[in-house]
């Protein structure tokens, strides 16, 4: 039998190897056959030979295939190691978002295409993103977009994620926060939980008219969470983004207390269903969302004579009047008398008051922040 080519070119003395040479594969047909004659290779091999040539295909050692083959997984490494879930990992954030809590995406978008948006003093494109530092202007003011993006989407390195847990500490983020202003306000009946302008019932008008925006610094302000509008209670007003993020997210799980008048009074059987959880059907308050239907988290639901005084973790939408209503009750009144950690009380205690957050309180914020 006649061993391969760079068998006798390199000048190798294993007979046992030449004896008995590895099958080589047809590229045609997806087969191995063997050198058969006394130097000569079969039609089908020789097919196959010519085909790799034509393709450019060249014969080397083992050796040179073994080195090929690491340096194409040396490659894919080091492309894996700039994908985050299969998508290549791209620093900063896009334009549009810098105006999230003032316009839709789409409504982001035609700022920008109209030219109205400029990045330090040039006009971007639609898929620029921003980096920190960058100034952001619409129609010649200046956007504070930095602080309604603080949390960033890039992957941290052990050590990265050490340093910054490090240097998140109370005293680190009480300096953070002292250019922003947060306000406990006690939402009167009738004011509705949005900053849209064309609802007359605006939470920025009501603000307004209570003389909030003499403390505000000129800072956009806008709630965290919501009460619907026939509800009272406790609302934080804040111009601080990272809040509705630290307070509202899933796992975060602060207690809110709601007190509630409903219609007749509430059975014990019915009062253990709510403790349990009742099966409701919900809708997020953002474009797009799909109605939810599930069983709420159990939660502690306590008598007030006739009332019923709620203090729950979770936060769906309507979410305490459509549980009553689930079990053939109608809600009267709704009152939120605290929010986690934050109580009404002086100033805040009539419909319409409102104070600055001190003292203790900005320690409860901080925690939020933490």
């Amino acid at each position: 039998a006649r061993p391969p080519p760079h068998v006798l070119n390199s000048g190798s003395t294993n007979h046992r190897f030449v004896a008995r040479p590895r099958p080589r594969p047809c590229r045609c047909l997806g087969r191995a056959f063997p050198f058969t004659g006394s130097g000569s290779r079969s039609p089908l091999l020789l097919l196959a030979a010519a085909s790799s040539s034509s393709r450019g295909v060249r014969n080397s050692s083992p050796q040179q295939h073994v080195q090929r083959r690491s340096q194409k997984h040396n490659v894919g490494h080091l492309h894996d190691n700039n994908k985050v879930n299969g998508k290549i990992e791209e620093a900063g954030v896009r334009v549009n978002k810098a105006f999230r809590q003032t316009h839709s995406r789409r409504e982001a978008d035609a700022l920008v295409a109209s030219g109205r948006v400029h990045v330090n003093g040039t006009k971007p494109e639609p898929g620029t993103r921003l980096q920190p530092g960058d100034v952001v202007t619409l129609d010649g003011k200046r956007v504070a977009w930095e602080r309604l993006e603080p949390t960033s989407k890039k992957r941290q390195t052990k050590e990265t994620a050490a340093s910054s847990k490090a240097a998140s500490t109370p005293a680190d983020v009480r300096q953070s926060m002292k250019k922003f202003v947060y306000i406990a306000y006690h939402k009167p009946k009738g004011v509705t939980c949005t900053t849209d302008q064309k609802d007359a019932t605006n939470l920025l008008a009501a603000l307004q008219r209570a003389g909030v925006e003499k403390k505000s610094k000129n800072q956009r302000l806008f709630p965290v969470g919501r009460l619907d509008k026939l509800s009272t209670g406790l609302l934080v007003v804040t111009s601080d983004g990272r809040v509705p993020n630290a307070v509202l997210a899933p796992d975060a799980k602060y207690q809110k207390q709601y007190v509630v008048k409903p219609h007749e009074r509430v059975t014990d059987e019915h009062l253990r269903e709510l403790r349990s959880g009742v099966i409701i059907t919900t809708t997020a308050q953002r474009k797009g969302a799909k109605p939810l239907t599930a069983k709420t988290v159990p939660c502690q639901v306590d008598r007030r004579g006739n009332d019923l005084c709620f203090t729950l973790e979770e936060g769906r939408n309507r979410q305490i009047r459509r549980m009553l209503e689930a079990l053939g009750y109608r809600t009267l009144a709704l009152h939120r008398p605290s929010f986690a950690g934050l109580k009404l009380h002086g100033r805040t205690a009539a419909p319409g008051g409102w104070a600055l957050l001190e003292g203790d309180e900005l320690d409860v914020v901080a925690k939020w922040l933490k």
